[in-house]
């Protein structure tokens, strides 16, 4: 997210007036979120790409030397583009982005993925309300995909996916990017929009009816539509070519 924002940035703010190649991805707009960590990802990404400088250089990571007989000290590393580059705490220290930033409009989906044998009632409980979750999910992407209405960005937004932590795994450490609180800078936080699912209603069938109006409707009076007519055709370009080119038989194999 960092990177692909500020290479559209390189574009507006180049003085050269050359283009550069822009990624695939359009900035601003309508953004899935999916899982916890992927939201915190996302919003650390906004926040480096518009507030980080263009020529930003992350840190460089500690040299680590060894000692032993003839080996020179280690080198240090290049620095890691995926690490983290500021701590959340800095935002403040760069200068103000433009007002011509685009607005981004998130739609949250839950992922919640729970291991081990002592959560096996929980598991089975979400096993059979799953249906639930299925209804939620469909409504927030029905809402990001009609462009139903938005609202601002409220305090308690951060908190969305917040009980999936509690069953993250424990080999991710408690100063990972996963673990940090969410902090919105107030710069920032007008083009960050949610939208809201409303009701949608269901699109009448305006297909004419193959069938007679009358009660008693008989086999023969049944027409085909095109679909199945097609079908039909595929079907039966199947079995012709199984039977001009059969499959050959592994046990007619001869060793």
């Amino acid at each position: 997210m960092r990177e692909m924002i500020q290479q559209h940035r390189a574009q507006r703010e180049s003085p050269s007036g050359e283009e550069p190649t822009l990624p695939r991805e359009r900035e601003g707009g309508d953004v899935i979120i999916v899982g916890r960590n992927t939201f915190k990802e996302i919003i650390r990404g906004i926040h480096e790409g518009y507030l980080l400088p263009l020529d930003y250089v992350p840190p460089r990571p500690p040299v680590e030397a060894e000692s032993k007989e003839g080996d020179e000290a280690k080198k240090p590393a290049a620095p890691d583009p995926v690490l983290p580059a500021i701590p959340q705490t800095q935002y403040s220290s760069f200068a103000d982005p433009p007002l011509s930033n685009p607005d981004y409009t998130f739609t949250y989906v839950p992922s919640l993925h729970i291991l081990g044998l002592r959560h096996t009632p929980r598991r089975i409980y979400r096993f059979l309300t799953r249906r639930y979750v299925a209804d939620e999910i469909c409504e927030q992407v029905v809402a990001c995909i009609l462009e139903q209405s938005q609202r601002e960005w409220c305090e308690d937004d951060t908190k969305h996916g917040q009980q999936e932590e509690r069953y993250w795994p424990k080999t991710v450490p408690r100063d990972a990017e996963w673990r940090e609180q969410i902090i919105i800078d107030p710069r920032i936080r007008p083009k960050l929009l949610w939208r809201v699912p409303s009701d949608v209603s269901e699109v009448p069938d305006y297909r004419e009816a193959s069938a007679p109006e009358d009660d008693k409707v008989r086999t023969e009076d049944l027409r085909p539509t095109e679909e199945e007519i097609a079908r039909d055709k595929e079907v039966e370009a199947e079995h012709l070519s199984a039977k001009l080119f059969p499959a050959p038989s592994p046990w007619n194999r001869r060793s």
